[in-house]
């Protein structure tokens, strides 16, 4: 049975953060000390520990936004992958009650990894917007913009989406 727990700072795992750190590259991803500072302190943001049989198998962020639910981080630990828990986090997420989902992925011409990647988001219900050109912005000094695919769970203004991530989670003004 997999069970999605929000957790502040203080409950969180710390498994997570080896599971985190190991999952992204450094361009995609925030400062540990920012993910608990925004489970603590940002209502909008949502740090969930992905429960399996009452163990912490994974972590998946999601910030909860007007115009979209956007999911920020999701990785498993790599020896729980393939069990079928990634496919009933997403669409666990996606049958929230709240705005259409929406995340980033790593485009197609990245590789066998990202077409993989592509398909398992698309078998849990999202939608990959290829020809929607979308970068995601530096998470900080020295790190670079990433292109990234935008895949959604039901239409969305993706422009507008774009700006909302813009401006509300890169801190940048695109305007």
């Amino acid at each position: 049975m997999i069970e999605l727990k929000s957790e502040k700072s203080a409950t969180i795992p710390a498994r997570m953060e080896t599971i985190y750190t190991e999952a992204f590259p450094p361009e995609e991803r925030r400062p540990w000390s920012d993910i608990l500072r925004l489970a603590d302190n940002d209502p909008r943001f949502h740090f969930y520990t992905i429960m399996s049989d009452d163990r912490p198998v994974g972590l998946i962020t999601v910030w909860h936004l007007d115009l979209a639910r956007y999911v920020e981080h999701f990785a498993i630990d790599p020896a729980m992958r393939g069990a079928g828990i990634g496919q009933d986090v997403i669409k666990k997420i996606i049958s929230m009650p709240g705005a259409p989902v929406v995340l980033e992925v790593e485009p197609e011409s990245a590789g066998d990894t990202a077409r993989r990647r592509i398909g398992f988001y698309t078998r849990a219900g999202l939608s990959a917007h290829h020809s929607f050109s979308y970068i995601q912005p530096p998470y900080g000094p020295g790190l670079p913009e990433v292109p990234l695919t935008l895949m959604t769970s039901a239409p969305l203004p993706l422009d507008e989406v774009s700006a909302l991530l813009h401006r509300e989670i890169y801190g940048k003004n695109t305007e």
